[in-house]
């Protein structure tokens, strides 16, 4: 067997809340009051609970390396990784637990690494019988390296662990840096001799586990994950817009729709500079703005059981009539009746 797989060679820009939330749930566990931290990020407490809602890498880091500051223990990135599992990664992971084979499930992953929260370069190479995944350092971590090392490897291994209901077996795990105290805790999680001041990060395991079939494997859930994934990517090449950071960040707000000064003010640029951008690219923030609220509703009556009313305050109405007009203005259709169609639609 000979493979040879790379990742792209870039941090993605944009990623989703999921890792930054096991990070704060652990320093919240250790008595770190992390408001201020987000708050510096420019994260709200709101944010970490809205699914909607995407960070910066900058955001994300800037948390990453506040909370590393104020935790004492030295092996908190081993902790970090043995909290990772398949639930906490989004639609992404998904489409990887639902592929045929591990091989095939790397590709996926590979395919679709933009919606994943890395700091690495991943690289799958087979020769033979031996398979070697490797982190590929992208960038300089300074004194955070090893943190995110033993984040990202222990992450990866157990998240791998989880898709083939198995321990996976290793050969042996390298790192790219020093021997820690702590060493002895690394070959409890990896069950393997284990290597330290090596040229990469890398594990070494069987080749004959990636045409292993995976437990979960659903061509269709796969499909309808995939295109769920693809969908949110198309909606982050949005960002390369001031319209499209105008509507995410409208998408993103609960229970309010902001004024374009307040807005504006959010994404660093004056009420007058978010018009002009706007306008030269054929857009007006009033058009937008309702276009994200009907786009929102729509949303939230085909796949909730959301009331009416929750729907109406989700959107910043305080009153449900005005919300029915708006709606009726928008589609043409009062938004219980819109809800049922929509239902036959699909059971049709």
């Amino acid at each position: 067997m000979q493979i040879s797989l790379k990742s792209k060679p870039v941090i993605p820009q944009y990623r989703s809340m999921h890792a930054t939330r096991i990070l704060v749930r652990l320093a919240q566990e250790r008595g770190i009051n992390v408001t201020e931290i987000l708050k510096k990020a420019g994260i709200s407490d709101v944010d970490l609970d809205n699914p909607d809602k995407w960070v910066t890498f900058d955001q994300e880091i800037s948390v990453y390396m506040q909370i590393v500051d104020l935790v004492t223990e030295p092996d908190f990135g081993l902790t970090i990784g043995q909290n990772y599992h398949i639930g906490h990664l989004g639609e992404w992971i998904m489409a990887v637990n639902c592929c045929t084979n591990a091989l095939e499930a790397w590709k996926t992953m590979f395919e679709l690494i933009d919606l994943v929260p890395v700091y690495f370069q991943y690289i799958l190479e087979a020769k033979g019988n031996v398979a070697t995944f490797c982190l590929h350092e992208i960038t300089d971590w300074g004194t955070y390296r090893r943190f995110l090392h033993e984040a990202h490897a222990v992450g990866f291994y157990y998240i791998c662990c989880e898709i083939m209901r198995e321990k996976i077996p290793l050969i042996e795990v390298r790192f790219a840096y020093s021997k820690p105290p702590y060493a002895d805790k690394y070959g409890k999680i990896f069950n393997c001799p284990i290597f330290f001041d090596a040229a990469e990060t890398e594990a070494i395991f069987d080749a004959a586990y990636l045409k292993k079939n995976l437990p979960c494997s659903n061509i269709l859930t796969k499909k309808l994950y995939e295109k769920e994934c693809w969908q949110v990517l198309q909606n982050l090449n949005l960002f390369a817009t001031t319209a499209g950071r105008v509507r995410y960040a409208i998408m993103s707000k609960n229970n309010e729709f902001p004024n374009m000064k307040n807005l504006a003010k959010s994404l660093n640029m004056s009420s007058q500079t978010m018009r002009r951008r706007l306008a030269a690219e054929g857009m007006e923030y009033k058009s937008l703005s309702r276009q994200v609220r009907e786009d929102k509703a729509c949303a939230l009556l085909t796949s909730t059981n959301m009331t009416i009313e929750e729907i109406a305050d989700s959107l910043g109405y305080s009153d449900v009539a005005n919300f029915h007009r708006a709606f009726k203005s928008w589609t043409g259709q009062t938004p219980l009746g819109y809800r049922r169609k929509e239902a036959l639609n699909r059971v049709s």
